[in-house]
């Protein structure tokens, strides 16, 4: 039975980070898709063609991924002391990867390790859980020097025709059709340290996630709605304005201002917040500045270093 919750899934849920482009590059670099965050939508399509090729292409898409594709929370988690510190500030912070993910840090008496539950149906929840748990091992690996092996791996979804490949992908037995999806490590393996530890790094690193984790929150209700409908115009090339986006959302303009008022925002403050995140994306991608600054809906490049100085200055 499979037990990834399909009557929970959000369409306008996104993903934030390099899963949408590496799967369009492994789909041989065919570009649909311009938008910094990948709408669940936009996910199950690429999925789809890719499950074509590979059907455990969740077990296999992060051997593609380069170092440029890594999101920061990969990238971080070498900072951490040992494992059982990673694993810890992969459940803190991984609703910044994903609005479809929850993560949870879970202990028992033999070790400990995550609960990942996917709000997506069930292709897109397997893959994406699959990839994540690959990733995670890799990761674990490569920063502590050693083969570590999972105490446990389970999966909520059934036992797949190609479930041979789940064991050559962990290195020990699989279970499927369980409660949840878990990955865990033993109480030894939790204590392995990373060879890249660095706490100085790590607090400086934690203090930029704790901002946008913050800012993530405040974007919530009728602002979060709101700034889905500003992230997909922006993609279309539109300027987002109150009254197309009040019509959108079938409010008024001036109700729509004033639920943005009870959240303590203004609509200029909070296209200011969705530029702000989507310039961070954008530059972790390597784009350049003109580039930015026109998917960004600015005319040209000053006007947009003009209003990057002011949303940054509201911000600190």
């Amino acid at each position: 039975m499979d037990r990834n919750p399909r009557e929970v899934a959000n369409p306008q849920r996104y993903h934030r980070g390099a899963l949408g482009p590496v799967l369009e590059r492994y789909l041989q670099g065919v570009q649909r898709h311009r938008e910094g965050d990948y709408s669940m939508v936009a996910l199950e399509e690429l999925l789809a063609e890719a499950q074509q090729h590979d059907p455990a292409i969740g077990l296999h898409l992060f051997q593609t991924f380069t170092a440029q594709d890594r999101h920061v929370l990969a990238v971080s988690a070498g900072y951490c002391a040992d494992v059982g510190e990673s694993l810890r500030l992969w459940a803190r912070y991984g609703r910044l990867a994903s609005d479809m993910d929850t993560i949870d840090y879970v202990e028992d008496e033999a070790g400990a390790g995550v609960a990942v539950m996917i709000d997506a149906p069930g292709d897109l929840a397997r893959f994406t859980v699959e990839h994540y748990f690959v990733m995670s091992l890799t990761v674990m690996r490569e920063a502590t020097g050693c083969r570590v092996l999972p105490s446990r791996v389970q999966f909520a979804h059934a036992r797949p025709a190609h479930h041979a490949r789940y064991v050559e992908a962990f290195g020990v037995p699989v279970e499927f059709g369980a409660l949840d999806n878990r990955l865990c490590f033993a109480t030894q393996d939790l204590a392995l340290p990373l060879l890249g530890r660095h706490a100085g790094m790590l607090e400086i690193i934690c203090q930029e996630l704790d901002r946008r984790l913050g800012r993530q929150r405040q974007l919530s209700g009728w602002a979060g709605k709101l700034a889905r409908n500003m992230r997909r115009a922006l993609a279309e090339g539109r300027v987002p304005g109150l009254e197309e986006q009040a019509e959108a959302l079938h409010q008024s303009a001036r109700t729509l201002r004033r639920r943005l008022e009870e959240q303590g925002l203004s609509f200029r403050q909070l296209l200011d917040l969705v530029r702000g995140e989507l310039e961070q994306h954008f530059e972790l991608q390597g784009l350049a500045t003109g580039e930015i600054a026109t998917r960004l809906g600015y005319g040209d490049q000053d006007a947009y270093l003009h209003a990057r100085r002011r949303w940054r200055e509201s911000a600190s």
